[in-house]
């Protein structure tokens, strides 16, 4: 049965096949875990990036992963949360498109072992709450297709606030 992990810490130190790199439209440096990446991975990654097409939120790309301890990093465009206006709904659909678009993507190239940010809680600022229940939906319904999915929190915090959604709507592991 796949594991879906959640836990807190340098997701750039953990091992596995892909890393979700929340993404510009255009796969430039962006801000966040993307300018942590850009800077990890030297100089190498941005030729590669600008020779993919414009990305779409809610779709993926994928390139190597340079000096990280992942194969690939696959590079995903968030919506911007809007505070629940009318915008809101549209948002949430977009950021679950972007958990599908990522894991399709790499079931395409092989990978098994997928480790994911908060993605659209960061910079793009979803609620926690919001975006782990749209991205644990989304993990879960997936889940038979790899070995191992982890979400890696940057906080503590942000952690107990994943774990409380998983609890209230999926239950214990």
């Amino acid at each position: 049965m796949t594991q879906i992990e959640l836990t807190w810490g340098d997701i750039l130190t953990m091992g596995g096949d892909a890393l979700v790199c929340p993404a510009h439209k255009y796969l430039i440096r962006g801000r966040g875990l993307s300018a942590q990446i850009y800077a990890h991975c030297g100089t190498q990654l941005t030729p590669q990036c600008t020779r993919q097409r414009a990305c779409p939120v809610g779709e993926a790309r994928l390139t190597k992963a340079y000096d990280l301890p992942v194969d690939y990093l696959l590079h995903t465009v968030t919506p911007q949360w809007s505070s629940g206006d009318q915008w809101g709904s549209q948002a949430i659909v977009q950021l679950r498109c972007c958990y599908e678009s990522v894991l399709k993507l790499a079931e395409q190239r092989g990978c098994k072992k997928i480790l994911f940010p908060a993605l659209g809680a960061g910079t793009n600022r979803f609620p926690h709450e919001i975006a782990a229940h749209q991205g644990l939906a989304v993990l879960r319904s997936y889940a038979a297709s790899f070995e191992r999915l982890t979400v890696c929190l940057h906080s503590p915090t942000a952690l107990a606030q994943w774990q409380k959604i998983e609890r209230r709507f999926y239950g214990p592991h």
